[in-house]
Order: C-alpha cells, then structure tokens, then sequence
C-alpha cells in the first residue's frame, strides 16, 4: 500500500464528529472496526462485544472507530443500541475505507454457505443477536485493526461473515508511546 497516498486518505474522510483517521491515531491510537452491513447478526454481535470491551478500551488508551455503509441516521440508532453512540462513526457507502485498508469482499459460500449456518444458528437463536435488512453490500466480510500514527500495528481481516477477531490477542500488540 503506497503510503502517501494511504495517508492522505486517511485525512479525507471525516466521522460522524468531524474528526479523521489520522486525526485519531495521531492523538492515540485507535481501534478500527468495519462492520459487514447493519442487518448482520455477526455485527450484531461485534457491537455487543465492543460494548463490554469498552472499560478496557480505555484502559488501554485506545480510541475506538467504526466503519459501516449504513446511512447515518441509521448508524446511530443501531449504535445507540449497544451504547456505543459517542464513538467515532464513518459511513462509508461508496465503500472507499473498506478499499484503502483491503477489506475483501466475500463469495455466497463465505458470507452465508454451509460453513456458516452453524456459527449463524449460535449468533442469532442461541445469543439473540437476531438479522435486520440486509444493508448495502452483503458480500462485505469485517475487519478490526488497530491505527497507530496512521500505520495499521495489529490486524484481524474476516475470513467468512462469521469469523471474528479474537480481541484479546488484537488488544494485546505493543504499542510505542504517544
């Protein structure tokens, strides 16, 4: 990834608090979630885990940023639901931060093949983290990163719809002091 252009992308899209990517990671760094689309029972269920992660997100001095391609009215309300309202959001239609940082897209078998009806029969009727509309781009997998001084210092890129970062193992990377 060429990084002049990767840093001035980074200063181009502002959040739902008019505040950057390089903004953020040049303050502290920043956890990254990209959400699939708001109708997922998986996002469903990252935003409930993000919740509960949240004391120690601060205790760790990281900030945390969500990309969707929800509109933001929307964004807000499925936000406001998990008490995560006050983080940084990025609506992202177009699809244009999920492209900078390499988010793939899935095929029909890694967003809702056989694979995956175990993992969406746990997340939906065993957790209660039940589907709403399908959003924009249903074949977009997630990602979670950590964003230091605008480098990514630690990565989980979704393999499936249901493949989830392991957050003890992202929290746990080093990171240099600010």
């Amino acid at each position: 990834m060429d990084q002049i252009p990767f840093q001035e992308a980074l200063a181009a899209f502002p959040s739902s608090r008019g505040r950057t990517l390089a903004d953020l990671s040049n303050e502290a760094p920043v956890l990254v979630v990209f959400l699939r689309h708001g109708g997922c029972p998986f996002c469903r269920e990252v935003l409930a885990q993000l919740q509960s992660l949240s004391a120690e997100l601060t205790e760790r001095g990281l900030q945390l940023a969500i990309v969707h391609m929800m509109e933001p009215q929307q964004a807000s309300q499925l936000l406001a639901r998990y008490q995560l309202q006050d983080v940084h959001s990025f609506s992202d239609p177009e699809r244009k931060l999920y492209e900078l940082f390499q988010v793939k897209r899935g095929r029909l078998s890694e967003v809702a093949g056989p694979a995956i009806w175990w993992s969406g029969f746990k997340t939906t009727i065993l957790s209660g983290h039940l589907p709403g509309i399908p959003g924009k781009d249903v074949q977009q997998l997630g990602a979670a990163l950590i964003l230091d001084k605008g480098q990514i210092v630690a990565s989980h890129f979704s393999q499936n719809s249901a493949d989830q970062p392991d957050w003890d193992q992202l929290l746990a990377c080093e990171l240099p002091p600010h």
